[in-house]
């Protein structure tokens, strides 16, 4: 992995805010998705179109996996001086864990959808549920560094380092 950045590139940032945007897509607008299994499963449902979910949800795979070779090739910034060594760890936890989720996801709905593998179905929409927390600890995350600890660890994912 590569020495840690002083701040994330813009192509860093605009994939983290588009990553970010498909996510929130996926999690509020997935019943055409639902419909469209229920249709397959002999049931039926309207408004059954799974095409916008499997679009969105390959392009999350493949924007994530080039997020990851960015990051492995770049590093990531260093966490603030003197930051609590609780908050490291929930921090690399909680960005471990977005990126194993940005992985499994896509992958499981892939081995659902194409591979009809009814288990990776139900494993998809169980794990997808881990989302709603995460993304709720992120931002909360984000706002305690940036207001309570005044740290300017947000501005980081909002102005690219002119370095990269």
């Amino acid at each position: 992995m590569a020495t840690p950045a002083a701040g994330y590139s813009r192509t860093h940032i605009i994939l983290h805010w588009v990553i970010a945007a498909l996510v929130l897509f996926q999690l509020l607008v997935h019943s055409g998705m639902e419909n469209a299994w229920i249709v397959r499963m002999g049931g039926t449902a309207e408004g059954a179109n799974p095409l916008p979910h499997i679009i969105v949800g390959i392009a999350i795979l493949l924007l994530a996996i080039w997020r990851v070779t960015l990051r492995l090739r770049n590093g990531a910034p260093a966490h603030p001086p003197g930051q609590p060594a609780a908050l490291t760890l929930l921090a690399n936890a909680t960005h471990i864990l977005f990126y194993v989720l940005l992985f499994a996801l896509p992958l499981g709905g892939i081995a659902a959808w194409f591979g009809n593998i009814e288990m990776a179905a139900v494993a998809h929409v169980y794990i997808q549920l881990a989302f709603l927390p995460l993304i709720g600890l992120h931002v909360l995350g984000a706002l305690v560094q940036q207001f309570w600890f005044r740290n300017g660890v947000l501005r980081r994912m909002a102005v690219p380092d002119r370095a990269l």
